[in-house]
């Protein structure tokens, strides 16, 4: 692995450090740390580790794309099923929408 940050060439050292997906723990894994920017980078052997920890937990995948599509006169956004079932989301359940940022949405499921 490189000595250097491919993304701002500062000097990298090895560290284990707590990796999370969707705000959920899934364990600690020796990475390669940016001392400037902080980025972490995982070899093939570890990135493999997490994906299995993630299967574990059926968190693997969950992330997705979607678009922005119209009710109406409403916006509406399309729960991918896979997530739907992985949160337990079923028609008329309630949540509530919250910027988290100018470029973040969240939601929580009341």
């Amino acid at each position: 692995m490189e000595t250097k940050c491919a993304l701002c060439n500062g000097k990298l050292k090895e560290k284990t450090v707590a990796y999370e997906i969707n705000g959920r723990s899934i364990g600690r894994f020796k990475a390669k740390v940016c001392e400037s920017c902080r980025e972490q980078w995982f070899d093939e052997e570890t990135a493999l580790k997490i994906e299995e920890a993630e299967k574990k937990l059926n968190v693997f995948g969950l992330t997705r794309e979607t678009k922005i599509g119209y009710s109406g006169n409403s916006l509406i956004i399309r729960i991918p099923k896979e997530l739907a079932k992985f949160m337990n989301l079923k028609k008329q359940t309630k949540v509530i929408l919250y910027p988290e940022k100018k470029d973040k949405l969240g939601v929580s499921i009341k």
